[in-house]
C-alpha cells in the first residue's frame, strides 16, 4: 500500500475513524473512574550538625557546620525510611490497619543535591491520611536515626540529627487515575482498532468506485460516464427530464460516439440496455441514450421490454396500455403499438399489459425476428430487466446484436458485474462493454476514491461564457442549438447526422461549438 493509497483509506473511512476513536476515548475516561484514587503528600526532613569532638573527646563548637558532613549523614538516612522499625512506628502512631512492610515500602525518598535536605512522600486513599503518613514517616525515621547514632544511650551526645524542615501539606487532588491519560490511551487503542476494521472493510469491499477496476476486472471497456444529476433522475410523476447541464449532456453524448466504434466491422444496430441489479438507473440511461441518438439524425426506436417493472411509457408521458407483450402476441399491429415521443426520429414501444409469461415471450422466435426486423429501419435499444434478477436480458442480448451493462460507483459489486457478463456470454450473446452511472463529481469523492473516469465540474462553462475568455458580445447558444440537426429516412448505423432539404434549417448563432458538437458537424 503507497501513501496515497493509505490516505485515500483515511479519507474513505474519516467517520468510522472519528466515531471509533471517540467511543474508544471516552471508554478510557470512563475506565479511570474504576480505579481507586491516590493521594500524595510531601514532608521534607533536615539533617543537621551540631557539635563534632577533638581527639581527646571534647566537643568543638562549629560556626556554620560541616554541610559535607551533613550531606553524607543525609545519604546514610534514606534507606531508613523504607524499613520495618519505621513503618512500625507510622502505623502504631496513625493506627492504621495497613502492614508495616507495606507502609514502609510506598514512601519514597528523594535528597536534594545542593543541601541536605530530603523529601519524603507519601501516599494513600485519603489526602489527610497521606499527609499524615509523610509528616510521621520524618519524626519517625528521625526517631530511628537518633536511636543508631547514640546506641541506645539517650544521654550520649549526637553530632547531627534529622529534623522535621517543613510538615506535608494536605493534597487537593489525586495523583492517579491521571484521567488524561487513561482518554489518550482509550482514543489510541479506538485509533487502531479503527484502522483495523477500515482496513478490513476497504479489503472486503468490492463495490466498483473507477473505470480502471472494470477493466482490470471484466475485461471490457467503459463506455461512459454519466454524472450524478437531480435532471438525471426521474421526477415524482415519473416522467424523465431532459438533461439541460452541458456536463450531463456531453457525457450521454460520448456514450453515444463511444458506440459507434465499439465495433467497427459490424456496426451494432440493436442493443440490450441492462444492470446486475435493480436500482441501478438502466431505463434512464436507455432513455437518455435514444434520446440523443435520435436527435444525431439516427431513427431510433426506445422498446420497454421491463415486462415485469416497465418505465419507459411513464419516462416520455405516454399510454403504456397497448405494446411490446400485445405485439408479442400478434393482437395487434406495430403501427398500433409504437407511439411517437416528442423527440423527432425517436419512437417508442412501451411493454404493454404485463403478461404471466414475460420470458417466454422474450425469449420466442417472435422476439428475434421482430428485432430483426425493426433494425433494418431504426437503431433499436432495448430496456431490459437486470440479469441476475430474471433470465430475460440474457434472451433479449441473445436476439440483439449485444448489451451494455449499467453499474453504479460505489454501489454496484464487481461479483455481480463479473456473473452479469459470465451469463450473457455463457449464451453466445456480446458485451459491448459497461456504463458508470450516477458518477459523483464532488472533490471528496475524487479524492477519496479518485476519478470514475474524470471529473464534470470544469464541464459547467467549457467554452461559454465571460468566465472562460470566450465572452465577445455573441450570443449563447440555446440547449437545442448545440445538437446537430435532424435528418430524414432510414441512416447508416450511427452514422453522423446530415443537413435535411426538406426541413427549414435551424438558426445558428454558435460562436464555437465544443469538441464533440464539432464530431457531430
Amino acid at each position: 500500500m503507497t501513501i496515497e493509497d493509505f490516505l485515500r483509506l483515511l479519507l474513505r473511512n474519516l467517520l468510522l475513524l472519528v466515531v471509533i476513536t471517540v467511543i474508544g476515548a471516552a471508554a478510557g475516561f470512563g475506565f479511570s473512574y474504576t480505579k481507586p484514587e491516590v493521594y500524595s503528600a510531601s514532608a521534607l526532613g533536615y539533617v543537621s550538625a551540631s557539635a563534632q569532638t577533638d581527639e581527646a573527646g571534647n566537643p568543638i563548637q562549629q560556626a556554620s557546620g560541616n554541610m559535607q558532613f551533613q550531606y553524607s549523614k543525609a545519604q546514610s538516612y534514606l534507606p531508613l525510611f523504607n524499613t520495618r522499625a519505621v513503618g512500625q512506628t507510622i502505623v502504631d502512631e496513625l493506627g492504621l490497619s495497613s502492614n508495616p512492610d507495606a507502609v514502609a515500602g510506598s514512601l519514597q525518598t528523594q535528597l536534594d543535591p545542593n543541601a541536605p535536605i530530603i523529601t519524603v512522600s507519601a501516599t494513600a486513599g485519603s489526602p489527610e491520611e497521606a499527609s499524615a503518613i509523610a509528616n510521621a514517616a520524618v519524626e519517625a525515621t528521625a526517631a530511628e536515626a537518633h536511636a543508631l547514632e547514640t546506641g541506645g544511650n539517650e544521654d550520649a551526645a549526637v553530632s547531627v540529627q534529622l529534623t522535621t524542615y517543613q510538615n506535608a501539606v494536605v493534597p487537593g487532588a489525586p495523583v492517579s487515575p491521571d484521567r488524561n491519560r487513561y482518554l489518550a490511551a482509550g482514543a489510541a487503542a479506538g485509533l487502531l482498532i479503527a484502522l483495523g476494521v477500515a482496513w478490513l472493510r476497504d479489503r472486503n469491499d468490492s463495490r466498483i468506485r473507477t473505470a480502471d477496476d472494470i477493466t482490470e476486472a471484466l475485461d471490457l471497456p467503459v463506455l461512459g460516464t454519466l454524472p450524478e444529476a437531480k435532471e438525471m433522475i426521474r421526477a415524482k410523476d415519473g416522467t424523465l427530464p431532459e438533461p439541460k447541464a452541458f456536463g450531463a449532456r456531453e457525457a450521454i453524448r460520448k456514450l453515444r460516439t463511444n458506440l459507434r466504434y465499439v465495433d467497427v466491422d459490424e456496426p451494432p444496430r440493436s442493443i440490450v440496455v441492462t444492470s446486475s441489479t435493480p436500482g441501478e438507473g438502466k431505463s434512464v440511461v436507455a432513455a437518455n441514450l435514444a434520446r440523443v441518438m435520435a436527435r444525431a439524425g439516427q431513427p431510433t426506436l426506445l422498446i420497454d421490454a421491463d415486462l415485469r417493472r416497465p418505465m419507459v411509457a411513464d419516462q416520455f408521458g405516454v399510454d403504456g396500455a397497448i405494446g411490446l407483450s400485445q405485439l408479442l402476441a400478434a393482437s395487434v399491429s406495430l403501427e398500433d403499438a409504437a407511439q411517437h415521443s416528442s423527440v423527432a426520429k425517436l419512437t417508442l414501444l412501451p411493454a404493454g399489459q404485463v403478461p404471466p409469461n414475460p420470458s417466454e415471450l422474450l425469449g420466442s422466435r417472435r422476439m428475434k425476428e421482430l428485432i430483426t426486423e425493426l433494425s433494418r429501419e431504426y437503431f433499436v435499444i432495448i430496456d431490459a430487466p437486470p440479469v441476475l434478477a430474471v433470465t430475460d436480458a440474457q434472451l433479449l442480448a441473445r436476439h440483439a446484436d449485444g448489451a451494455i451493462l449499467i453499474g453504479v460507483p460505489g454501489k454496484s459489486r464487481m461479483i455481480g458485474l463479473t456473473r452479469s457478463v459470465e451469463a450473457i456470454r455463457g449464451i453466445g450473446a456480446k458485451v459491448y462493454g459497461v456504463v458508470l452511472n450516477r458518477a459523483s463529481a464532488s472533490r471528496f469523492t475524487r479524492l477519496a476514491y479518485g476519478d470514475a473516469e474524470y471529473g464534470y465540474a470544469a464541464y459547467g462553462t467549457y467554452g461559454y461564457g465571460a468566465a472562460t475568455g470566450y465572452d465577445d458580445g455573441a450570443l449563447v447558444p440555446d440547449a437545442e442549438d448545440v445538437d446537430v440537426e435532424q435528418a430524414d429516412g432510414p441512416a447508416e448505423p450511427l452514422a453522423p447526422a446530415t443537413s435535411s432539404p426538406t426541413e427549414p434549417p435551424q438558426r445558428s448563432r454558435r460562436r464555437r461549438a465544443a469538441p464533440a458538437d464539432r464530431e457531430q458537424e
